[in-house]
């Protein structure tokens, strides 16, 4: 017998309208937007297990860990460290397999344009053995299959499950996004940041350094400018900061998000606001309210004991691109779009699949040449879609001059992109060589031989 979600139990917790909109987006099909009904009875019991299990997974995990000692403290005696343990027990979904992959949803929320699209969607895979996490950012504008809804982008996933059905939104954003990266997603959680200004306002504002100057004429509430350099911001700067789209690309909106996300973070680590249960609880009541998850609580208390053991330095960030290096590519069909630059999906489900393995190789930025030693048409291209998207360019793929039973990693730098080298190395199970390149066109050679032949 399954066990209840959080939804299950947490019944009256408030849900937000399903209605798509937004710039670019209309309702199709005959469809009305569906509407909740609120319901007015709120425990700021459970509204605060959803706080912890939110600043566990989008602030980090030793805030995480803070807040659910903070929780212990505050229920001592009266039932909160039992209801973390109510369902006993056990493995995470994924754990056996040695991964746990959570998607995290950010949804505008009223208020806003298109409140119930996705602004924000990301992939936080953990390794339980060895206490590592990786995040992958996947972009709004991504146009993708939806089931049961054609072609669309990405961030329509959540409304239209919503619209289909009340709750539906989570399930059906999951199967999109589990389809597109060939991942399986075993959690979901969807914050709705309607009421972040107000958290960033209750603990006094947050500092940021804003890296370049940034104008945005024609921001909703008008022209939006900053001057680079180090600012305080309130609730209402710091949104605009992080929502601003409009002069530059998604990308770089999705960095200042994660500046915010960071900022406070770090303002509510800070005594003054964890040392205050004032400050504290109109959190809690702000955040309780915004926050859906398919998570159970035993599964909630089992990622708090996997995040209080990592370091938040080390946690690995990737973003699908449309950079030089990057796999995707921008189209316009009547509104802007990202396409997969090889025409198909597997180079972002390499990049998926391979991500902790990317150890900053895009910082070595390598030109790589591919050689089929095969015999077999199509084996460079299928090393190359095994390999790209983790910082380095593949520049070449071709047929060698002679058929190789073994492959070959053949370094040209004379040892200046080490961790490319590793990286292919591990992937490959090859102990590179060094040589010159006749042509310096290349930093690396790869030449694939016959024992990669059936390989996964």
């Amino acid at each position: 017998m399954s066990k209840k979600s959080i939804d299950d139990i947490l019944s009256d917790l408030d849900s937000g309208d399903s209605e798509k909109g937004g710039r670019g987006q209309t309702v199709e099909n005959g469809k009305t937007p569906v509407k909740f009904k609120k319901k007015k009875k709120r425990h700021w019991k459970r509204r605060i297990i959803l706080t912890v299990l939110l600043i566990f997974l989008v602030g980090g995990s030793f805030l995480g860990y803070k807040a659910y000692v903070l929780a212990q403290k505050m229920f001592q005696g009266n039932g909160a460290p039992g209801l973390f343990g109510l369902f006993g027990g056990g493995q995470l979904k994924g754990e056996a397999d040695g991964r746990v992959n959570v998607l995290l949803l950010g949804i505008g929320g009223a208020g806003h344009d298109g409140p119930n699209l996705t602004d924000t969607m990301m992939v936080a895979s953990i390794k339980p053995a060895t206490n590592e996490v990786a995040l992958l950012s996947v972009p709004r504008d991504l146009y993708v299959s939806i089931p049961g809804h054609g072609k669309e982008k990405i961030n329509a996933a959540d409304a239209e499950g919503e619209q289909d059905k009340p709750g539906g939104g989570i399930d059906l954003a999951t199967q999109t996004v589990q389809n597109v990266l060939n991942l399986p997603i075993h959690y979901t959680v969807r914050v709705d940041f309607s009421g972040f200004d107000k958290i960033i306002d209750d603990v006094g504002g947050v500092d940021v350094n804003v890296e370049k100057d940034l104008y945005d004429p024609y921001y909703p509430d008008g022209t939006y400018y900053i001057k680079k350099g180090m600012h305080h911001m309130d609730g209402a700067e710091a949104l605009k900061y992080a929502r601003s789209r409009e002069t530059t690309s998604d990308f770089d909106r999705a960095k200042r998000q994660q500046q915010i996300l960071v900022a406070v973070r770090d303002k509510v680590m800070s005594a003054n606001t964890l040392l205050n249960p004032a400050k504290m609880n109109d959190i809690v009541n702000v955040l309780g309210d915004h926050i859906k998850t398919n998570m159970q609580i035993w599964e909630a208390e089992r990622l708090f004991e996997i995040f209080k053991h990592v370091d938040k330095n080390k946690i690995i960030n990737k973003v699908l691109d449309d950079s030089p290096g990057g796999p995707l590519v921008s189209a316009n069909n009547g509104a802007y779009i990202l396409l997969p630059k090889t025409g198909n999906f597997e180079e972002i489900q390499s990049i998926a699949k391979n991500i902790f393995d990317d150890s900053g190789l895009d910082t070595e930025a390598a030109k790589v040449q591919i050689l089929n030693a095969t015999g077999v048409t199509g084996e460079a291209k299928k090393t190359g879609d095994s390999i790209s998207g983790m910082g380095f360019s593949i520049n070449d793929l071709s047929n060698a001059s002679e058929i190789n039973s073994s492959t070959e990693i053949v370094d040209h730098t004379g040892g200046a992109k080490p961790k490319t080298i590793a990286f292919l190395e591990k992937k490959l199970c090859v102990k590179s060589t060094q040589a010159g390149d006749p042509t310096g066109l290349y930093d690396i050679t790869i030449v694939v031989g016959k024992d990669q032949l059936n390989k996964d």
